[in-house]
């Protein structure tokens, strides 16, 4: 009895869409899952990256196939995408420029952490931490896509 539990449990989890546990929860999360998921899973995202030019050609493109909605809510969907999608960065490497624009930081965070890293590379996550002028908090939804 206990077994046949078991696996009708494991055959209704199998059932569950994958993308409905895979979506970072954030700001847009709702929005691409309305106006997206008429027409396809969340899994045509999940594990892609991409620039916020790339996520602005992707959006565009399925605005033009008809995908419906507001320019807010494609504006909205193009920033989820950057943010959770985004392409990977090296905070040992990456110049000021690329942290502002990929990791959502202000150009004094941006400094921070290139003055923190002249000095001695990030080994991981919570080398960043140590890092003055910087909300690592602000670095907690990007945090998978940041690399050392």
């Amino acid at each position: 009895m206990k077994s046949s539990l078991v696996l009708a449990s494991a055959v209704f989890l199998s059932l569950v869409p994958m993308h409905a546990q895979s979506l970072p929860e954030g700001p847009g999360k709702s929005t691409f899952e309305n106006t997206c998921g008429g027409c396809h899973g969340a899994d045509i995202v999940i594990g892609q990256t991409g620039t916020r030019d790339v996520w602005q050609d992707t959006v565009d493109s399925m605005r033009s196939r008809g995908a419906l909605g507001t320019d807010d809510d494609f504006k909205t969907i193009v920033n989820y995408l950057t943010m959770y999608f985004g392409v990977p960065v090296n905070v040992n490497s990456a110049p000021a420029k690329e942290l502002v624009d990929n990791l959502n930081l202000t150009s004094a965070e941006a400094d921070a952490i290139v003055k923190a890293r002249d000095k001695s590379k990030f080994k991981d996550y919570s080398d960043l931490a140590k890092v003055d002028g910087l909300d690592i908090k602000k670095l907690d939804p990007v945090k998978s896509r940041i690399k050392f």
